[in-house]
């Protein structure tokens, strides 16, 4: 029965179609994430700078006003940026963990435990993602808009949540992937050479 259960996943682990598919996959879910989240931190420092130069200016010619949309676009400029540096995150395997328990561990044990763990906020960050999904679809229907950029509609800002939390899940199971075909003996230094190796290589 369990070789049964493992046929369609030894196929798919060992066909080089479908393993080139991911792999450009992988490759678009990096650069969509690497480039919003700077490109989002970018926006967000230059309007904000903008800003506080219009209303210096402002303090001696009144008549130019502020820029009164700067401060909200600015922060979904960084709400993006968090969200899907987070999500690229993943990928890279730089979020805090802790190894002292994973290493104390017999190597079987070890693996289950790591297995468990990427189970577990896969689950986390799928019903985030869920969540986030119908924070969009009550601010559709509700037809909440803008404070500041009126004619757009508050969920267009919000879509980064769900599209974050989609990729994350999709990492997270990934890892659950990767590891499951680890040998148990090499889950605790591997894991430990990629957060050390993934936290200073740039893609």
């Amino acid at each position: 029965m369990a070789l049964f259960l493992q046929k369609p996943f030894l196929w798919i682990h060992h066909n080089p179609k479908i393993r080139k598919f991911f792999k450009t996959l992988d490759r678009i879910i990096i650069t969509i994430n690497k480039n919003i989240a700077v490109f989002g931190l970018g926006l967000g420092v230059f309007i904000t700078a903008l800003n506080v130069c219009v209303r210096y200016i402002a303090g001696f010619y009144p008549d130019i006003g502020s820029l009164t949309w700067a401060e909200e676009v600015a922060r979904y400029c960084f709400l993006w940026s968090v969200f899907f540096g987070a999500a690229y995150g993943f990928r890279k395997g730089v979020h805090i963990s802790v190894m002292m328990v994973i290493e104390k561990l017999p190597p079987f044990l070890a693996k289950i435990c790591v297995i468990f763990s990427h189970l577990l906020t896969s689950v986390f960050l799928g019903f985030m993602f869920y969540a986030s999904l119908m924070v969009i679809v009550l601010n559709y229907e509700l037809g909440y808009m803008s404070e500041a950029l009126h004619n757009v509609p508050l969920w267009v800002f919000l879509l980064c949540l769900p599209l974050a939390f989609l990729a994350a899940t999709y990492r997270s199971v990934e890892k659950i992937y990767e590891t499951s075909w680890m040998r148990a003996e090499k889950i605790a230094k591997n894991t430990k050479e990629e957060m050390l190796h993934d936290s200073v290589i740039k893609d």
